[in-house]
């Protein structure tokens, strides 16, 4: 029986199976001659697969003239197109978008027009749960692309066109609350970068418990508030056997945490021979050198492991709170020194000698520790919504393994 297994009570009886050509006619578009200034800059949008990202395209980053449109092979598609990415960088290829404009696209855009019999919100769910299965579909080759010919005999199993709107209708409210809750996320993250701006160039002040005024902000380098900056070691861990003895990169720390999800591991004794362990301790500020060069974290790991030469740790010293130090690493303050201290040319990296050079400003460790101890309370929240936006999406790829065939 050709059926969901999730299904609305009112609805029975097998679904239909077509390949997409079958309900839609399928094309590509194009992209008018860079080298003529009179089709460009004119009031057509035109969409590329950077803008196709399972979501509703209302407006592009480009647009072309009537004349361009004319002498070109772009062509101009309805609203409720479906998009699809047949090749572009990274995990491009295969995403679906729909149109939201009257839009023209370039030839990397596969244009789907659905018949009448077909909810456009149905296909587009479908497709978008297929993601990975019509990625896998592309052609053999030194770049993996999909064509035209490909989706066309893309198999796509449907319901009547009653069912597909609730289906539609019922997954477009899950999405909306994945959508409102993104957008709270960003809120919040702005909010956190507003209040980081204010607090950092002291526009805002907090007060001691007492109510009286903290005293003045000195200037200080970093080789003055830690008892030691240090970074992890030179080795290749492709020269060990794979043990259980954790070592960190700089692919582990992120802004805020550490993600364990990446961790790697080596012998411990077989390592411990050659290199000695990592000093690192509990509370340590992590920041990368290479790499993703000025992620920043606290140290949260209370066992010892191995740190390798793309970390560096930063040690306070007891007047100095290490989640301040965190926070005015990773806000534009930081952020402008480090990037000012990036060196190398194939190889962009900070060195230690840097590090210990960058220079700020700090209060008193009663107004740092007020200061961190608000922007962590933000982060708490923003770690919440992060966690409820995750939560959704997973309970939305079960949805939708259950409701389509």
């Amino acid at each position: 029986m050709t059926a969901p297994k999730l299904r609305f009570k009112e609805f029975n009886g097998d679904w239909s199976t077509n390949k997409i050509e079958e309900i839609s006619v399928v094309t590509s578009g194009g992209t008018p001659s860079r080298s003529v200034i009179e089709y460009w800059n004119g009031d057509i949008p035109w969409v590329t697969t950077s803008l196709v990202d399972f979501n509703y395209i209302n407006k592009a980053e480009e647009y072309i003239t009537q004349v361009g449109l004319d002498n070109s092979s772009a062509k101009l598609f309805p609203k409720d197109t479906i998009l699809m990415a047949m090749y572009g960088q990274g995990i491009t290829r295969g995403k679906v978008a729909i149109l939201g404009i009257e839009a023209t696209t370039n030839q990397a855009c596969a244009a789907i027009k659905l018949k009448n019999s077909f909810d456009t919100k149905f296909i587009f769910q479908n497709l978008m749960n297929r993601y990975e299965e019509i990625r896998d579909l592309s052609n053999e080759g030194g770049q993996k692309n999909l064509s035209a010919g490909i989706i066309k005999e893309i198999l796509i199993s449907f319901p009547s066109k009653q069912e597909q709107t609730k289906v539609a209708s019922f997954l477009s409210t899950v999405d909306k609350k994945i959508s409102q809750l993104t957008y709270k996320h960003e809120l919040l993250s702005q909010y956190k970068q507003g209040m980081m701006q204010k607090l950092f160039s002291q526009q805002i002040r907090f007060k001691a418990d007492d109510g009286s005024d903290f005293g003045e902000w000195y200037e200080k380098k970093l080789s003055e508030i830690c008892m030691k900056i240090k970074d992890g070691t030179h080795f290749s861990p492709k020269t060990f056997e794979v043990g259980d003895y954790k070592y960190l990169t700089s692919k582990n720390v992120k802004n805020g945490y550490l993600d364990f999800s990446k961790l790697e591991y080596v012998n411990k004794e077989e390592h411990l021979k050659i290199y000695s362990s990592c000093d690192v301790q509990f509370g340590d500020v992590l920041l990368t050198k290479d790499g993703t060069i000025g992620q920043c974290c606290v140290n949260t790991l209370r066992e010892e492991f191995s740190l390798l030469s793309s970390v560096a740790f930063l040690r306070l010293k007891p007047e100095y709170d290490n989640y301040f130090l965190y926070h005015l690493l990773v806000s534009d303050f930081g952020q402008k020194e480090i990037n000012g201290a990036i060196a190398g040319q194939a190889l962009k990296r900070i060195t230690l000698t840097k590090i210990n050079d960058f220079s700020f400003s700090f209060p008193c460790l009663e107004e740092q520790t007020k200061i961190a101890n608000f922007l962590s309370s933000i982060d708490q929240k923003i770690e919440v919504v992060a966690q409820q936006i995750e939560q959704a999406k997973t309970w939305k790829k079960g949805l939708l393994q259950q409701m389509f065939v």
